[in-house]
């Protein structure tokens, strides 16, 4: 069978929920990533602003993917990879729709590979909801943790020392 757009796969999973939900699951865990950025920001208490963000890539030639990623979780955004890459990225960075529609999507229908980073990404959360990223060793509990996830900090523009030692006293 052959999908061809948004609508074939909205229409091949309809009435097959928990079907579609492991599907997206299981393609998260391939083609998905939990990422948390800090970035400077001058604005905000420490200097940096902790921004956590799922998103899943995707050719665009397969759209209709993230358009069922996007129907999934009822939230989110489309939006094409920067540069001239073919690529799509869809995208949830609001702290509210993480906390209510995908963690709770991802207790339900757990990841395998991915498992453990997504430990670390609901740990981030949820004490970002106890607002902990207030407190400076909250922050630094926070930094550390999204430091230890995908590749443990590689290709970050300032190494968490670094980055830790720009904090006030």
């Amino acid at each position: 069978m052959r999908l061809n757009n948004s609508a074939d796969v909205v229409n091949y999973f309809r009435g097959k929920r928990h079907q579609r939900n492991y599907y997206v699951a299981g393609f998260v865990d391939g083609e998905g990533s939990f990422s948390v950025s800090i970035v400077k920001h001058p604005t905000q208490k420490f200097g940096w602003m902790i921004n956590p963000c799922f998103q899943v890539y995707q050719h665009e030639k397969h759209r209709e993917v993230l358009e069922l990623m996007k129907e999934t979780f009822g939230t989110g955004a489309i939006y094409r990879k920067s540069g001239t890459h073919p690529v799509l990225n869809f995208s949830i960075d609001s702290r509210r729709s993480i906390m209510e529609r995908v963690i709770p999507f991802f207790e339900r229908y757990p990841l395998l590979v991915k498992a453990e980073t997504f430990v670390i990404f609901k740990e981030i959360m949820n004490a970002m909801e106890k607002k902990e990223h207030w407190t400076k060793d909250g922050f630094i509990r926070i930094a550390t943790l999204a430091y230890s996830m995908n590749q443990q900090g590689k290709g970050r523009k300032y190494t968490l020392k670094e980055m830790l030692a720009t904090l006030p006293d």
